[in-house]
């Protein structure tokens, strides 16, 4: 995918990672969010890439949501 400014970009920052979410515009111009994980481990550094696209976000937050809400209920 060619490169495309980021519409909107945050990211978190945990130990030796950093995810970053950046909203993009896909060449059909529909939004897509593309998160990047990037990790130090001594000199190398690694990135891991996924991009969810607009007809699939609903679905990705649903399943994220019921994700974070069972680690909530299992850490009571």
């Amino acid at each position: 995918m060619e490169f495309a400014p980021a519409l909107f970009s945050t990211r978190v920052t945990a130990g030796r990672r950093t995810y970053f979410f950046d909203v993009k515009s896909a060449k059909n111009t529909k939004p897509f969010l593309k998160i990047t994980q990037s990790e130090i481990n001594g000199d190398e550094k690694k990135k891991s890439y996924i991009n969810i696209f607009d007809s699939e976000v609903s679905d990705f937050n649903q399943a994220l949501n019921e994700a974070v809400s069972f680690i909530k209920q299992s850490s009571k």
